[in-house]
């Protein structure tokens, strides 16, 4: 893989290794706030195409915009959202690298119709992304065309991997974060698994040796800020290692609330699963009154506390015989977050390689896809 990556084999990789694409990322982002009067940025798109945002943005505590996603088809979750904004001082990105997803054609469509309820111009207030920008047959550019829209090309990266590409990066700059910051972050991540050995890559080894198929891969977050993230990542290890029958599920847990609602089965239940514990090392908070000595907590921080819950689960897991790891942030930055998802990315192509399979393919989803289209033809004929 190192091989691999000093001579530009993996897109995703080659991509951090430059910043020539950043100025042009920088200069579409201008075109949303180019006065300062955004007050409600909206991200139009599902899976790879807005996961990847999330966790960055997320990961961001200088927020000056409101950022929502329209990512559901649930009727009362869009409503909830256009609800929300003010429509004069709102922008659109929808993002759809084939220009076919059904979500985001029909939420656009949804977003168009509220724009023109506004008497506001939907040029100056939608921004699309396709690969496929000179195709007139995909649904996204034939309303790219109609109504006139700006767009920007999907750069050839796909969606779980493209976080670190425009996919990720423009919805951040538009945000105010800094992206060259987050490609130092990249290429600093990448040169520590490398330089230092790093341990998640070797650890990723037990998930082979342990006998992956049939296991359960279960990430718990101690930080609420790392949720989106955890969603990115069970994306980038679902979509891209179930394969040909083989693979594991990966679950999700967030600390310390999902301890009093899983811990009984991890413990106690079969032993199927692999564990994964991050915790944040620098995360104190308010502090409980000295005041009282009677009371066990008294003078700990709330984020003290979080971590023992971590560090007990994790000893709990480890005296019963269960495979753990525990992975520790200095705190929640979009700098830190990156570089996870480095790690991460290249974590599921060694596992990947290590289990036979091609991780960038997703055959089984376009059979749902189409499956999806026929009856979507069926109505329209009825």
């Amino acid at each position: 893989f190192k091989n691999d990556i000093k001579s530009n084999q993996i897109p995703i990789f080659s991509l951090i290794n430059t910043d020539e694409d950043i100025d042009e990322i920088i200069k579409n982002a201008k075109y949303f706030n180019y006065d300062n009067s955004l007050t409600d940025f909206i991200l139009i798109g599902t899976g790879g195409s807005s996961l990847g945002a999330e966790a960055l943005i997320q990961a961001y505590s200088n927020k000056k915009i409101n950022f929502h996603v329209l990512n559901s088809l649930d009727p009362n979750s869009v409503s909830k959202i256009l609800n929300l904004i003010q429509p004069k001082t709102s922008k659109f990105l929808a993002i759809s690298k084939s220009g076919k997803t059904i979500e985001t054609i029909a939420l656009l469509l949804v977003v168009i119709e509220w724009l023109v309820e506004h008497d506001l111009k939907i040029a100056k207030s939608v921004m699309v992304m396709c690969e496929n920008i000179d195709n007139n047959d995909n649904d996204l550019m034939k309303i790219v065309n109609q109504y006139s829209l700006k767009v920007i090309k999907h750069e050839n990266i796909g969606g779980r991997f493209s976080v670190l590409s425009s996919t990720g990066l423009l919805p951040a700059a538009i945000m105010g974060i800094d992206l060259y910051s987050l490609r130092n972050a990249a290429r600093k991540s990448l040169g520590d698994i490398f330089d230092n050995n790093s341990l998640i890559l070797s650890s990723s080894v037990f998930s082979i040796t342990d006998n992956l198929n049939g296991k359960l891969n279960c990430i718990i977050h101690y930080g609420d800020a790392l949720s989106a993230f955890v969603n990115w990542y069970k994306q980038l290890w679902n979509e891209s290692l179930g394969k040909d029958s083989k693979g594991s599920f990966l679950l999700t847990g967030q600390g310390s609330i999902d301890q009093h609602s899983q811990l009984q089965m991890w413990l106690d239940g079969p032993n199927i699963a692999n564990y994964t514990f991050i915790k944040v090392a620098n995360s104190d908070g308010y502090k409980i009154l000295e005041s009282d000595k009677d009371f066990l907590l008294s003078g700990l921080t709330l984020g003290q506390i979080q971590n023992i819950m971590a560090d007990s689960t994790f000893a709990a897991l480890k005296e019963n015989a269960r495979s753990v790891r525990m992975i520790s942030i200095s705190d929640i930055t979009v700098e830190n977050v990156v570089e996870l998802m480095v790690k991460f990315i290249l974590e599921v192509l060694v596992v990947a390689e290590l289990m036979g399979v091609d991780p960038y393919n997703q055959n089984a989803v376009e059979k749902i896809k189409i499956n999806v289209s026929k009856r979507l033809k069926k109505i329209l004929i009825i």
